[in-house]
This record gives structure tokens, C-alpha cells and sequence, in this order.
């Protein structure tokens, strides 16, 4: 493979960056860090394609790279003991199943990010916040029962995506 284009690293970028936050986020634990391993990685990359060096899989030295990145960032980090119990886990997922999971993963946020804005947020509340609905309706000064009906409709949404991830990978 030749020196890429701008166009067909900016098309790289675009398909693999949120895939690559989400898998260096398993090892990072923080999102800011997962993004600056994951920016840091499509930089060098642009680098080597500046000085006519052919990678010839991509998505795989895109995943070796944020990998080894996010690994020498932990390394470095003050609170080993936490993160190397987290690599363990890591550890235990062959990188092919790693890929996988932070594909669907993607493919799940991207869901949500297309949810509308106050379906999302209480969905985030409740899912990510681990708020009641009780808390959701007063924090947001709404019924319980609109929780409840954006909660349902937000489910379904989900669903529905998990469902055309899980026939897009097995099928």
C-alpha cells in the first residue's frame, strides 16, 4: 500500500477513531486519556505516511498501536495496583474479541448519541448515573411516569440496535 491520502486518513480517522477511544478506554479507565492515546496514535500514523512508510493493515496496527500506547500510559501511571487488576481482565479477551467489543460498543454509543436529547440524558441518568426514576423526574423537575415513557422508548431504541449489531457480526 502506497503513501495514503489526507481524504483517506480523514476517512480512517472517522470510521476507527470512536471504535479506538472506546478500546483504549478498557485499559485507561479515563476518556480523556483513551482520546489522547487514540489522537496520539493517528498522528504518528500521519507521520509515518509522510515519510513513505507502508502499514499494511491498518486496522490492526491501529489496535496493536493504542494497545501499546495506553499500556505505556498506565505503566507511568501512579495507582498501578488498581489498573494492573483492570489489564488482567483485559488480558483474558483475545484481540480479535477485543476489536469486536469496542466495535459494538461504538456501534451502542452511536445509538445512544441518536437518541433524542432528553431521551438520552435520562437514559444516561438512570443508566449511567445509576439514578432512580424518582431522582431522574426530580433532578429534570418532570413526572415520574415521562421517565418511565422515554425510559421505555429509549429500551426499545436499544434493543432494536443490539439486535441489527448482533446480525451484522454473526451473520
Amino acid at each position: 500500500m502506497a503513501a495514503i491520502s489526507a481524504g483517506e486518513f480523514e476517512r480512517i480517522f472517522k470510521e476507527f477513531y470512536k471504535p479506538l477511544c472506546l478500546f483504549a478506554l478498557r485499559f485507561t479507565e479515563k476518556m480523556e486519556d483513551a482520546e489522547d492515546v487514540v489522537q496520539q496514535v493517528f498522528a504518528d500514523v500521519w507521520d509515518k505516511n509522510s515519510h513513505d512508510m507502508v502499514i499494511a493493515n491498518f486496522k490492526s496496527y491501529l489496535y496493536q498501536a493504542v494497545r501499546n500506547r495506553s499500556l505505556t500510559l498506565i505503566a507511568q501511571s501512579s495507582d498501578m495496583l488498581q489498573t494492573t487488576e483492570c489489564i488482567a481482565d483485559i488480558e483474558d479477551l483475545s484481540e480479535e474479541e477485543q476489536i469486536y467489543q469496542s466495535e459494538r460498543d461504538a456501534r451502542l454509543w452511536a445509538a445512544i448519541d441518536g437518541l433524542p436529547a432528553e431521551r438520552k440524558k435520562i437514559f444516561l441518568l438512570s443508566k449511567r448515573d445509576g439514578l432512580k426514576y424518582q431522582e431522574i423526574a426530580e433532578e429534570l423537575h418532570i413526572s415520574i411516569k415521562t421517565v418511565e415513557n422515554q425510559m421505555g422508548k429509549a429500551l426499545k431504541t436499544l434493543r432494536e440496535t443490539v439486535i441489527r449489531i448482533y446480525c451484522f457480526f454473526f451473520s
